[in-house]
């Protein structure tokens, strides 16, 4: 197994321990030397040639010279080049998060990629973590700027009076039993959309760096806004609790989705 990004918060890390869960039902896990097949996590990292990507490229390139089987998983693909494509071709599977990646890399590479949910959706709840009650409140977390390629909590306007959240505060459980006590999140967070499905709360989410978000609800048909930047998200908020039947309906959808095996 390879693309272990446990340490970057509870969604990551809900990831990394479910796909080892799904494996070790009919693999042998062995933490270093001789292997027969790669799983490579993709996750957020595979888009516009950054330096995971070829590093993960690079591990799927070496397995399969050394007639190993090789596969990316739980991944989005977005503007990479085209250096790998011999690669792409060659691995025994692709698996992607949502609809965007998986028609970039048909379109840009000729690859044929299975769409599945993140695997942070099918992580088990320990319903006896503890959590936080956050009383029917409006949560946030914090947001992308793409101009500066860092992430930032809001300290000035209107959503400085919402309740602030960072996942790496929380362990999955927690965190997807305190979204439960909460009213919506407002996020530019992938993970934490996907913690607000799996408690069953409406969200307002603002792009990231990539398109993962917006792919998943394009794959869906639902017209769930993805704004570009919080500026709008108090606005967005009262269309989304004025259209909370149709989050239950995207919710069931998610649950119809094929799951990933190996």
């Amino acid at each position: 197994m390879a693309g272990d990004h446990s340490a970057y918060h509870c969604g990551s890390a809900a990831v990394f321990s479910t796909l080892r869960r799904l494996l070790e039902v009919d693999h042998d896990i062995v933490e270093e030397g001789d292997f027969d097949v790669l799983y490579v996590n993709g996750e957020g990292s595979m888009h516009h040639d950054s330096g995971q990507f070829t590093k993960k490229m690079e591990l799927l390139k070496a397995a399969i010279e050394n007639g190993k089987k090789a596969y990316l998983v739980n991944s989005v693909w977005q503007e990479n080049g085209h250096q790998y494509d011999g690669v792409l071709a060659r691995l025994s599977g692709i698996t992607v998060r949502e609809l965007a990646s998986q028609q970039e890399l048909a379109t840009r590479h000729g690859i044929t990629a299975t769409m599945a949910l993140d695997l942070s959706y099918y992580a088990p709840i320990d319903e006896d973590a503890s959590h936080q009650d956050w009383r029917g409140q409006v949560v946030i977390t914090d947001f992308y700027a793409r101009d500066f390629g860092f992430w930032y909590r809001v300290n000035s306007g209107p959503l400085t009076a919402r309740s602030y959240v960072d996942m790496r505060d929380y362990g999955w459980s927690a965190f997807v039993r305190s979204l439960r006590t909460c009213r919506a999140i407002i996020t530019g967070r992938h993970h934490a959309v996907y913690a607000a499905c799996v408690a069953r709360k409406p969200f307002v989410t603002i792009a990231g760096s990539t398109h993962k978000v917006s792919g998943l609800i394009a794959a869906s048909g639902f017209p769930i806004p993805t704004l570009s930047s919080p500026r709008d998200a108090n606005e967005t908020l009262r269309w989304t609790m004025a259209n909370r039947a149709m989050f239950q309906e995207f919710f069931h959808w998610m649950d119809e989705v094929p799951r990933w095996r190996p």
